[in-house]
């Protein structure tokens, strides 16, 4: 028998697993349409600007009190995540294409 403790964590869990799943679907979705060359050419710089839109969005919805009117916040909050899963992706070098980065984070410049 499952604690009360055990079960939150297992509904906690299952929860957090059906929304990952939602929105890896929708990744997928994109990625089929999109192919992996619009994020990979751009690298990670553009996964910021792409980023840095989405947060810019929900601030001007959540500080204006603006209904959305084009796109849900659910679908910019699953961008959101799936970006960093683009970007974690490529990290990893599990990204279809290697990124292309237009700006080297300062870890990766090599000294001249």
């Amino acid at each position: 028998m499952l604690t009360d403790t055990k079960l939150e964590e297992t509904e906690f869990r299952d929860d957090a697993l059906a929304i990952a799943c939602e929105h890896i679907d929708l990744l997928c979705r994109k990625q089929a349409d999109y192919g992996p060359h619009n994020i990979a050419n751009m690298g990670r710089a553009g996964l910021l600007v792409r980023m840095n839109d989405k947060m810019e969005r929900l601030k001007h919805l959540m500080f204006s009190g603006a209904k959305p009117t084009n796109e849900a916040v659910t679908d910019t909050l699953r961008d959101l995540s799936n970006y960093a899963l683009i970007w974690e992706m490529g990290d990893r070098g599990s990204w279809p294409v290697p990124f292309w980065d237009v700006v080297l984070l300062p870890q990766e410049r090599t000294p001249k």
